[in-house]
């Protein structure tokens, strides 16, 4: 980025006529160097030779913008009144161009500024309807980005978390999810995709899914889930429906232990970020809650393992 600054102080100081011998050799070297430097010179330089055909250049205040950079571009006082005239001419092309391009960028890229729109569940479950009609539940913490409108040949989304889909079937328009270096390809079907830096797993509920990663790609049916680890994909049959606790309320073991319960009641409840074990334990636990409070769930598991259980701050801790 500052290379490029300096590049474009450069070149306006060629088409003003204020570059240094010097300069027009770092200028000159960087513009043979490959094809797409001359092509980025050029872009400047047919937008100074055309600046009488656009109306957009007449909105600028050139001389408020000349106070901003003529001590960067090296100016001093003692230079002429038409060296000034020429660079302020010259900004009152470049900085309405960089305006467009930053504004086109924007619309391109990033959420809330045009064809994107982002969705994010900080501290609860979100629950998100798309503009084709289909349905996102959020796992807090997470985001989804999606592509304004789903109108394209493709509905797109980005998503950073976790997050239940219920897809509108669209067989003439497929549904791509991009999660950490994976996508994920419906029609219209029901699954929840979990991504993190170095796994993503894909469960499906409904219908057959498509996931690809690092050039390989499996078909998801129904009651299978498949993880991706960054060098392969397995596929496996879902035997845990607790996956979907989070969003369901419902959290079912047989047989688990302490740690494995834990990590779902930490899934499950927004006030609850964590768990600190001070004293561990080798029960084993059989049970079933559903849509219970956190401290009906606390105060069952404290009878179960025999501990005591506290939530402090969003953690809970367990001790003797």
């Amino acid at each position: 980025m500052e290379e490029n600054s300096q590049i474009d102080l450069l070149i306006a100081k060629r088409l003003t006529d204020v570059i240094s011998p010097e300069e027009e050799k770092i200028l000159n070297d960087f513009i043979s160097e490959n094809p797409e430097n001359r092509k980025y010179f050029e872009s400047f330089e047919n937008i100074w030779k055309n600046t009488g055909n656009s109306s957009l250049f007449l909105s600028v205040d050139p001389a408020k913008d000349w106070q901003k950079v003529k001590k960067q571009m090296g100016f001093d006082k003692k230079r002429s009144f038409t060296t000034r005239r020429r660079f302020m001419k010259f900004a009152a092309v470049l900085i309405p161009a960089f305006l467009i391009l930053a504004s086109f960028t924007a619309y391109l890229f990033i959420p809330g500024f045009g064809r994107l729109t982002a969705y994010a569940a900080k501290k609860q479950v979100e629950q998100v309807k798309l503009p084709d009609g289909s349905r996102v539940a959020l796992k807090k913490g997470s985001k989804l980005i999606v592509v304004e409108g789903l109108n394209a040949e493709k509905r797109k989304v980005k998503l950073k978390g976790e997050a239940y889909f219920q897809v509108k079937k669209d067989s003439g328009h497929p549904f791509l999810i991009s999660v950490a270096g994976t996508v994920v390809e419906v029609v219209g079907t029901e699954f929840c995709v979990s991504g993190k830096s170095n796994e993503v797993t894909v469960y499906v509920t409904r219908g057959v899914v498509r996931f690809t990663g690092n050039n390989q790609e499996v078909l998801v049916h129904k009651g299978q889930k498949a993880v991706f680890n960054s060098r392969s994909i397995q596929r496996y049959e879902i035997k845990d429906n607790n996956f979907l606790a989070w969003k369901t309320g419902v959290m079912s073991f047989n047989d688990a232990g302490m740690k494995e319960i834990l990590d779902v009641v930490v899934d499950t409840y927004d006030e609850v970020s964590g768990y600190k074990i001070k004293s561990k334990s080798d029960v084993k636990v059989t049970t079933v809650f559903k849509h219970q409070p956190l401290k009906e769930v606390i105060d069952e598991l404290q009878i179960h393992f025999n501990k005591k259980i506290v939530l402090h701050d969003g953690i809970l801790v367990i001790s003797d």
